[in-house]
């Protein structure tokens, strides 16, 4: 079953390397996720753009409307049976998606 990762991202260049790799790496790998940039200074959309893998959509917002209003248009995309959520400055244990989804 498919499991929808939502992150909203502001500002996050310095961590955002480490929680895109954290994903690439999970064992579990039936997974979307749905990053939404609140209209990011930094080159935060430069760091997601240049991982091209088709598990990862990307929504910019049209105006900074705060980490509630980026995960609410990140949920609205989401298709997974399961949903988790995963901060750009925070990362996941390889097992994370798999242990969350057979313990949910």
């Amino acid at each position: 079953d498919l499991v929808s990762i939502i992150t909203p991202c502001y500002n996050s260049s310095e961590f955002l390397e480490e929680a895109i790799q954290s994903v690439l790496h999970q064992n579990f790998t039936d997974w979307e996720w749905i990053i939404t940039d609140d209209k990011s200074s930094d080159n935060s959309l430069e760091i997601i753009k240049k991982h091209q893998d088709s598990r990862i959509i990307l929504i910019e917002a049209e105006k900074n409307g705060g980490a509630g209003h980026a995960r609410n248009l990140s949920l609205e995309k989401a298709t997974g049976r399961y949903i988790t959520f995963l901060d750009a400055d925070d990362y996941l244990d390889e097992n994370s998606i798999q242990h969350y989804k057979f313990s949910g």
